[in-house]
């Protein structure tokens, strides 16, 4: 019996194996990549990516947008007059309390902003020279020689009795005439008098009308005021 030589045999054995190795490494491969996709497909990590969809950054949502369009405007930041020494309740005529526990700056800068409202909203100012008073109604002139006439008149009859009118004349008449002038001196003081009483009503109703703005400003703002 003839036998074949053992070289034969072995060189396709010796070319398979590496093929074979190569195989089983690419099933290996595959396997793995396919584990590892199933893996994050069930995580849920798997991302489709639409190439044709805009960045996410530049899309902004409708709900936000909407909101933003219907937000007030800030509030502007409050002025408050130049600060003024004498704006002050004391000035007013009044005494105020903070009802609200109101710090002593606060209260100075209320009172500061009231008096400017309070002068602005009556036309008066506690701080300026108090006006002129009325000149007192003109007296009509004459009194003297109204009352020497009167005086003569009396002094003709009383003279006639006696029996000399003409020196019965010339003592009523410088009777009549001082009488006349002390009257005319009385009505002139009295009409003094009712222009200074007037003036002081005046500035008394001045002060009152601006004590209550300013007392009705103060109250709006949480101060007991008396």
């Amino acid at each position: 019996m003839r036998t074949r030589p053992r070289v034969r045999r072995t060189v396709p054995i010796v070319v398979a194996t590496p093929l074979l190795a190569f195989v089983a490494l690419s099933l290996t491969a595959c396997k793995a990549r396919s584990d590892r996709a199933a893996s994050e497909t069930a995580a849920g990590t798997v991302t489709l990516t639409d190439t044709a969809a805009q960045p996410a950054a530049t899309l902004a949502p409708a709900g936000d947008t909407a909101l933003a369009a219907v937000s007030p405007a800030p509030k502007p930041a409050k002025v408050y007059p130049p600060f003024d020494a004498n704006a002050s309740a004391k000035t007013a005529g009044v005494v105020v309390y903070p009802k609200e526990g109101q710090s002593t700056k606060q209260q100075q800068l209320d009172e500061n902003e009231c008096f400017a409202w309070a002068k602005k909203n009556t036309g008066i100012d506690p701080n300026a020279p108090e006006p002129a008073a009325a000149p007192a109604a003109e007296v009509p002139k004459g009194g003297t020689v109204k009352g020497a006439a009167k005086g003569t008149v009396a002094g003709v009859a009383i003279g006639a009795i006696a029996g000399d009118a003409g020196k019965g004349a010339a003592i009523g008449a410088v009777a009549g005439g001082i009488a006349g002038r002390r009257g005319q001196k009385r009505t002139e003081q009295a009409a003094a008098s009712d222009a200074q009483q007037q003036a002081a009503s005046s500035s008394t109703q001045r002060k009152q009308t601006f004590a209550d703005s300013f007392g009705a400003c103060m109250g709006g703002r949480a101060y007991s005021v008396k």
